[in-house]
């Protein structure tokens, strides 16, 4: 459904995905119900698709999202000001495209092949690139992903949000601050917020490294990312379990809660929590 680009590490639409339309709307569905329900979901979508759902154009700074080598090839492109343009770049209206495996050639406008791209008329290429890109090549698939989007989400109440915004409402941000999670958390049975083990457990924690936090994040929630009204809205409850130390922590996370072995010093905790989270993955869309 979607292809995965190894440089920048996001998604886009697949050109050439066999999927039907309607795998594409359920897909724009779930992305509206993240919305709806203020849950974060996995998607390593650009910030060109949220553009695109609020009718605003992508640009060569989100082509460098996607396509880092061809952006800054085309920016170059741009940017060269020398009188040897023509020799230089050697373009013509036309480019040439991965499908199934083979190289084919698109003509960006009619009679792209045989029409030189100039300084003078470089934008237009630019334009034309960038659209085919974003739009041309995979309306059939975004224009199902964007029905089944706008068929949860109000487009009337989408106009208030920019581009960022609406992309934190799906994926959530990364304003992190981890003493609102420790001040926010439950307890339950024999556990309180000044029991030896949690008094342990929290030392411990704010002892990890960044990455190390997120993936306790994303261990016992699911992602790694803040919902976008903030670290508040995460409520994580930790619960006493039997079976002693030798028992690593367990993490339930549709419900946020974790089940912690009552440990009695704070390295064999730390050992434990750390083989835990450094052993986990969480939920994504392939």
């Amino acid at each position: 459904m979607f292809k995965f680009y190894e440089e920048s590490r996001v998604d886009w639409f697949n050109s050439d995905s066999f999927e039907e339309p309607v795998m594409f709307y359920l897909i724009g569905c779930l992305c509206g119900l993240a919305i709806y329900n203020s849950t974060i979901i996995v998607l390593n979508f650009p910030l060109a698709l949220y553009k695109k759902l609020l009718k605003r154009s992508p640009d060569v700074e989100d082509l460098k999202e996607v396509m880092p080598q061809l952006g800054r090839g085309l920016q170059q492109m741009m940017d060269y000001e020398e009188d040897d343009f023509e020799d230089v770049f050697c373009q013509t209206f036309e480019i040439s495209v991965e499908s199934f495996g083979e190289i084919k050639n698109v003509e960006l406008c009619k009679g792209g092949s045989k029409k030189t791209v100039t300084k003078s008329n470089r934008k237009e290429y630019l334009d034309l690139y960038i659209s085919y890109i974003f739009n041309g090549s995979i309306e059939k698939q975004y224009t199902a992903f964007s029905d089944g989007f706008l068929k949860v989400c109000d487009s009337k109440v989408l106009e208030l949000f920019h581009p960022l915004e609406l992309q934190s409402m799906v994926i959530g941000n990364e304003n992190y601050d981890f003493h609102i999670l420790e001040k926010n958390t439950e307890y339950k049975g024999e556990y309180h917020r000044y029991h030896p083990t949690i008094k342990i457990f929290w030392d411990v924690f704010h002892d990890l490294s960044i990455e190390q936090k997120k993936k306790f994040l994303l261990f016992l929630t699911g992602s790694d990312r803040i919902p976008i009204l903030g670290m508040e809205t995460i409520k994580v409850i930790i619960q006493p379990t039997q079976g002693g130390e030798r028992y690593l922590p367990v993490a339930h996370t549709c419900f946020n809660i974790l089940d912690l072995p009552t440990y009695d010093d704070k390295q064999t905790l730390k050992d434990k929590l750390v083989l835990a989270i450094e052993h986990t993955q969480g939920f994504g869309i392939v």
